[in-house]
């Protein structure tokens, strides 16, 4: 059986080239990008992928158009700042190899993230397990940030790992805050839920203490530490922007 590898890309020219590198043995590498204005475009073609641009409308979208155009069924879903390991790879072709294919449908694959160029071993990133490799039969997107592939049946689990992006800093996590809170909001307040001044106050409190000593984000030292504060910015910030959302829209019923 063959795979697909597929990736969704949008100003990526830091980080892709070291993400195609790691699925040259994929059978198939689909990059779908929404409207690169960067290099990114460039590098993904020296490399040699099947390359379609297709205007951003949201990660779910993305996602599931790479599900549709797929040239195989079994699907590796890799994000631009990943890298999948030689272990991952080598896995993942035993599972195809077998007489009758994966014995699941689907399969968890564990992410080491890191965070100012160190592993991070504890708190809320670490273990981290992303729905990554999967027949695409019956299989759609939901939600439009930290969108999930839904299965018919839990998956299985490969222990064989994905590396996150080494690189990753305080101000890319900040600017990720920004974007995906305010996506987050819009989902939200879409379901109905609302927030108010109480739960905004609480937000920071609660979760640095829940990540740093619940989840013991602390054994991972002075990075640990800073992620909870960061962790705990976020849940404010996207508390803040629910309230500021019910402001702007006065018939809303999430107005307080």
């Amino acid at each position: 059986m063959k795979v697909t590898a597929a990736v969704i890309t949008y100003n990526e020219e830091a980080r892709i080239g070291r993400c195609l590198d790691s699925l040259k043995w994929a059978d198939e590498v689909l990059v779908i990008d929404g409207g690169s204005t960067d290099k990114t475009p460039e590098i993904c073609k020296s490399k040699g992928v099947t390359f379609i641009t297709r205007p951003w409308s949201g990660f779910r979208d993305q996602r599931n158009e790479c599900l549709k155009l797929a040239s195989n069924d079994w699907i590796l879903v890799v994000d631009s700042d990943e890298e999948v390991s030689p272990e991952c790879a080598q896995k993942i072709r035993e599972l195809l190899v077998q007489p009758d294919g994966p014995p699941e449908r689907a399969y968890k694959i564990r992410r080491i993230e890191y965070f100012l160029g160190k592993e991070i071993t504890a708190g809320i990133w670490s273990p981290s397990w992303q729905d990554r490799f999967f027949h695409r039969k019956g299989v759609q997107y939901i939600n439009d940030v930290h969108e999930y592939p839904v299965f018919a049946k839990p998956p299985g689990r490969i222990a064989e790992p994905i590396h996150h992006d080494p690189s990753f800093n305080i101000e890319r996590f900040l600017d990720k805050m920004n974007r995906y809170t305010t996506i987050e909001v819009r989902d939200r307040i879409a379901q109905g839920k609302r927030t108010n001044p109480f739960r905004i106050l609480f937000a920071f409190p609660a979760m640095f203490l829940k990540n740093y000593f619940y989840y013991k984000a602390y054994k991972d030292g002075i990075r640990g530490f800073i992620i909870s504060i960061l962790e705990g910015v976020s849940r404010t910030v996207r508390h803040a922007k629910m309230w500021q959302s019910g402001r702007n829209n006065p018939s809303s019923p999430h107005k307080h």
